[in-house]
C-alpha cells in the first residue's frame, strides 16, 4: 500500500462530529475498537490500521491468549503549522495491546509524516518472535502508598498544666503514705540489686592464711583454742598458732581417734582402747588408763574427765580431777540400761549419765544425777553418791550437757528438757519442748542457747512439721525460741561458739546467729567434714577430708569455693613447714 492510497482512504473516513474526535482500531474482521478523545476544535476521524509482520492489511494471530504488541500507524491530516504543533502537544500517541488502549512513553516526540520509526519496526519484530516462542509475562501492579489522615486544622494542641506550689503541697500531704512507700520500695530494689550483684565471690589461695594437708586415712581432727589450734591424727598431736607453726607435738598411735574439748581443754581417745590424753596449751596434762574399754566420756571446763567403760557384762563410771587422780567412781548394771550420755558440771560436783533400756517392748530412757565428791553422798545417805534420777519414756536420750549454772540439758529423738541441779538433793524438771519433727542435728551454742535441726515431719499430716522440715530453730535456756532459719536442704551438720552457729547442708555451709539472721554462706566443690569459727566472725576452719584451710571469709557475701588444687603441690612446702608422721 503506497502514500497516496493511505491518504484516500484517510479522506474517505473523515466525519465531522462536534467537539469529538474518533479513533477507530480495525484490527480483524470481527473485532474492532473505537475511542473518542473530547475537546477538540477540529473534526478529525482517523482509520487506525495494524500492522503485521507477513501481510500488509490484516494482522495474523495465533492465539488469543498470546498478548501481542502492535505498533499503530497513523495519518495526519493536512492542518496548519500552528495547529499541527498545538495538536501533537496536547494529543496523547497510542498503542493497542490485544484490544486495549494505552498510552505511549514517548508523548512530546515529533513523528515524520507517513513514516514508520525503524525502532518500533525492530520493536515490532522483536516483539513478534518473542510471542509466537513464549508468552508475554504479566505487568507487576505497584501498589499505592496509603497516606496517613490529614490533621483537622480545627485541632489545637494541649499545653501540659503546671501545678502551683500549693496544689504540690496539696497532693504530698494527701498521698504521703503512698509516696513514702513507693520510695522505700525502689531504694530496696536498688539496694537488693547492688547487694547480689557484688555478693557472690570465689574463694581461691588468696583467702587461704595457711592450711594443713594430711591422708584420708590419718583421721585428721581440729579443734580452735583462741588463736591455736589442736590439730590430731592417729600419729599424735600437734599444737598450732595463728600461723600455722607448730608450738608443741606429742607422738602415739590411735586407730581412729576421737576429740573432745571444752574451755581450752582437750582430750583424746582411741575407739575399742583404754587410754585417754588429755591436754591444754602447754601439751599433755595427764593420761588416763581406764578399768575397760572406753564407751563414751566428757571434759569440762576445768580440765576433769568422766569416762564410761565396759567391764565384762557391766559398765562402770569414773571422774577424773584435773590432775589425772580418781574423784569418783560407781558401778551400773547393764540390766538398768546402756549408758549412752556423760557430762560433767562445770565446777566438777555433779555427773550426770544417760541410760537407754532395750529390754522391754517398748524403749525407755532415765538420767542419773550423782555427787563426785564423798562428803556429799554422805549428806544425802547414798552409798554410790545418787542424788537424783528423772525418766524420759518412749524415747532414746543420747545427750546430756551442763551449763555454767548447774542447769543440765537432756536431748533425745523426741524432745529437749532443761533440769535444775542447783537445788541441793531437790533436782527437778524445770521445761521441756516436745519435737514435732525428727532431729538431724543438735548443738549447744556457747552453753547459753540450744540449736535444733529438724527433719521430716513425725505425723506427715501435721502441716506445721512439715513447714519446719530442713529448718534449724534456737531456744534459751528457758525454752523460749529465739530465731529460726530455714535451709535449702537437710541440714546434718552444726557448729557452734560464741560468734554464731555453722549450719551443713550437704555442700553448702551457712552461718548464722541466734536470733536467725545470715552472716554468710560457703558453698563448696570438694568434701567438706567440718567448717569451724576460727577466734572471729570472718575467720574459719574448712576442714576437708584430706586438707584443712584457715580461710578469710567476708561478712554479708555468698562465697563459692574455687578451684585451688592446681597449685597445691607446688605451695604447699612454701607455706605448710610441718606435718605429722605418716600423715
Amino acid at each position: 500500500m503506497d502514500k497516496n492510497d493511505d491518504k484516500n482512504t484517510n479522506d474517505k473516513n473523515v466525519n465531522t462530529e462536534k467537539n469529538s474526535t474518533e479513533v477507530k482500531f480495525e484490527g480483524s474482521a470481527k473485532t474492532s475498537s473505537t475511542i473518542k478523545f473530547e475537546g477538540s476544535d477540529k473534526k478529525v476521524s482517523k482509520v487506525v490500521k495494524l500492522q503485521n509482520k507477513n501481510q500488509d492489511e490484516k494482522p495474523q494471530i495465533k492465539d488469543k491468549n498470546i498478548n501481542e504488541e502492535k505498533v499503530v500507524e497513523t495519518t495526519e491530516t493536512n492542518l496548519t503549522k500552528d495547529e499541527e504543533h498545538k495538536n501533537n502537544e496536547n494529543k496523547p500517541q497510542l498503542k493497542v495491546i490485544d484490544g486495549k488502549k494505552s498510552e505511549s512513553k514517548n508523548l512530546n516526540k515529533k513523528r515524520p509524516k507517513n513514516k514508520i520509526d525503524t525502532k518500533e519496526k525492530t520493536e515490532v519484530k522483536n516483539s513478534e518472535e518473542k510471542n509466537d516462542n513464549k508468552e508475554q509475562k504479566p505487568k507487576k501492579v505497584k501498589k499505592k502508598k496509603i497516606e496517613p489522615p490529614k490533621k483537622a486544622s480545627n485541632i489545637k494542641k494541649l499545653k501540659a498544666m503546671k501545678p502551683t506550689k500549693k496544689q504540690l503541697k496539696s497532693f504530698v500531704k494527701q498521698n504521703k503514705t503512698s509516696i513514702i512507700a513507693v520510695i522505700a520500695i525502689f531504694v530496696l530494689i536498688l539496694l537488693s540489686f547492688l547487694f547480689n550483684a557484688k555478693n557472690i565471690i570465689k574463694i581461691g589461695e588468696k583467702q587461704v592464711m595457711f592450711y594443713k594437708e594430711y591422708s584420708m586415712s590419718s583421721k585428721a581432727d581440729f579443734y580452735v583454742n583462741g588463736d591455736d589450734i589442736y590439730y590430731v591424727s592417729k600419729d599424735g598431736m600437734l599444737y598450732l598458732d595463728k600461723k600455722g607453726q607448730t608450738l608443741w607435738s606429742d607422738t602415739f598411735t590411735m586407730a581412729a581417734p576421737y576429740m573432745l574439748n571444752d574451755g581450752g581443754y582437750a582430750a583424746v581417745a582411741d575407739s575399742s582402747s583404754k587410754i585417754i590424753n588429755v591436754y591444754d596449751k602447754t601439751g599433755r596434762l595427764y593420761q588416763i588408763t581406764a578399768a575397760g574399754e572406753i564407751t563414751t566420756f566428757a571434759i569440762n571446763p576445768l580440765g576433769c574427765c568422766a569416762v564410761v567403760c565396759k567391764v565384762g557384762d557391766d559398765y562402770r563410771v569414773d571422774v577424773y580431777s584435773n590432775t589425772g587422780e580418781t574423784m569418783f567412781e560407781c558401778a551400773r548394771a547393764s540390766k538398768d540400761g546402756i549408758p549412752l550420755g556423760i557430762d560433767i558440771s562445770d565446777d566438777g560436783s555433779i555427773v550426770s549419765i544417760s541410760l537407754v533400756d532395750y529390754s522391754d517392748i517398748k524403749i525407755k530412757s532415765s538420767v542419773l544425777f550423782y555427787y563426785t565428791s564423798k562428803a556429799d553422798a554422805q549428806s544425802i545417805e547414798s552409798s554410790d553418791g545418787l542424788v537424783s534420777a528423772i525418766e524420759v519414756p518412749e524415747a532414746i536420750a543420747a545427750i546430756v550437757k551442763f551449763t555454767p549454772d548447774n542447769y543440765c540439758i537432756v536431748a533425745s529423738d523426741t524432745s529437749i528438757m532443761n533440769i535444775d541441779c542447783s537445788s541441793v538433793n531437790a533436782f527437778k524438771k524445770e521445761w521441756e519442748k516436745t519435737f514435732d519433727n525428727y532431729v538431724t542435728a543438735f548443738n549447744i551454742v556457747n552453753s547459753k542457747e540450744i540449736a535444733v535441726a529438724y527433719g521430716e515431719a513425725v505425723n506427715i499430716t501435721d502441716e506445721k512439721a512439715q513447714a519446719q522440715e530442713n529448718t534449724i530453730h534456737w531456744y534459751n535456756l528457758k525454752g523460749r525460741e529465739t530465731g529460726s532459719a530455714k535451709a535449702d536442704n537437710r541440714i546434718d551438720y552444726i557448729s557452734s561458739s560464741s560468734y554464731g552457729t555453722i549450719i551443713g547442708a550437704n555442700k553448702d555451709f551457712v552461718a548464722y546467729t541466734s536470733r536467725g539472721r545470715e552472716l554468710w554462706k560457703y558453698s563448696a566443690v570438694q568434701n567438706i567434714k567440718e567448717m569451724k569459727f576460727y577466734n572471729s566472725v570472718d575467720r574459719v576452719l574448712l576442714i576437708g577430708t584430706t586438707k584443712m584451710q584457715l580461710l578469710d571469709v567476708k561478712k554479708g557475701v555468698t562465697m563459692q569455693e574455687a578451684d585451688m588444687e592446681k597449685n597445691t603441690e607446688v605451695t604447699t612446702q612454701a607455706k605448710t613447714t610441718e606435718s605429722t608422721t605418716g600423715a
